[in-house]
């Protein structure tokens, strides 16, 4: 983001089909480069108004979710979220799981050597990953990547101990115009992996095999900030930090996955 020059990757996703040649091709080419360069700068400016305090909120009201953790076995599932270094540092026992080598290798940098903590490189799916009983699984952007949820879900599930809690955190549907912009967004994002948005239909499947205890929706008129991040960083700025304070206390936010755009769930595990 913010370079002056756009990668041929993304400069090609605005490319007419077929050949270019001539006046016209050369016009073409030239008018799809600039679209690219307009964009990533709109882009930019936008994404400039989501501060780490206004960020921070949301992962506060995770702590609050989960409480104590100093007697507590935790798991997080792939690693390397904000919430990382606290649940390393407050639980009793953590473990992260993910069968990217590169992610452990950053988590071992990150963490260093901790009694409690282990790092296990396998697939949560894998039979190599056989602890059970965890009293916290966390999941930061995970749900969204898979197009089917129920294997992991029911995996999951199994993992979680009597009275024990899930937190799940990833991008929400947000509707025709956040699934329009994200389209156009796509290419210029370094992350090409599958995206799939909590639905309602994700929100039954979690209501089918845990207790949908709390939620929230931090950028339902949070979003709003971005837009005049757009116009003035600064003022998108403080902005979305009184926004996001408030969709935070919003009751309702079960009902706004349609208008947000990230979602929040705190899950129980069923009797």
């Amino acid at each position: 983001m913010g370079h002056s020059a756009m990668p041929d990757k993304q400069r090609d996703v605005l490319k007419p089909n077929g050949p270019a040649s001539g006046p016209v091709g050369g016009a073409l080419e030239k008018g799809a480069a600039l679209a690219s360069e307009l964009w990533l700068r709109i882009r930019t400016r936008a994404l400039s108004a989501i501060s780490p305090a206004a960020e921070a909120q949301l992962y506060e009201v995770h702590k609050e979710w989960l409480g104590d953790l100093s007697g507590k076995k935790v798991l997080e599932v792939g690693g390397g979220s904000p919430l990382t270094p606290w649940l390393a540092e407050t639980a009793r026992t953590y473990h992260a799981v993910s069968d990217d080598p590169a992610r452990i290798e950053a988590l071992q940098a990150q963490l260093g050597e901790r009694r409690n903590a282990r790092l296990i490189d396998a697939d949560v799916m894998s039979g190599a990953f056989r602890d059970t009983g965890y009293d916290v699984i966390y999941l930061h952007s995970v749900l969204h990547r898979l197009e089917d949820r129920g294997p992991l879900l029911d995996r999951l599930l199994k993992k979680l101990a009597i009275e024990g809690r899930m937190v799940t955190t990833d991008p929400a549907d947000g509707g025709g115009v956040t699934r329009l912009l994200r389209s156009i967004d796509r290419p210029f994002r370094t992350d090409t992996s599958p995206d799939h948005p909590v639905t309602e239909d994700l929100k039954r499947e979690l209501a089918e095999r845990f207790y949908l205890i709390n939620c929230v929706a931090p950028f339902r008129m949070g979003k709003a900030a971005l837009v005049m991040g757009v116009l003035h960083p600064e003022t998108g700025r403080k902005l979305l930090e009184r926004l996001i304070a408030a969709d935070l206390k919003d009751r309702a936010a079960f009902n706004r996955l349609n208008s947000s755009l990230k979602v929040s769930f705190l899950l129980g595990a069923p009797d």
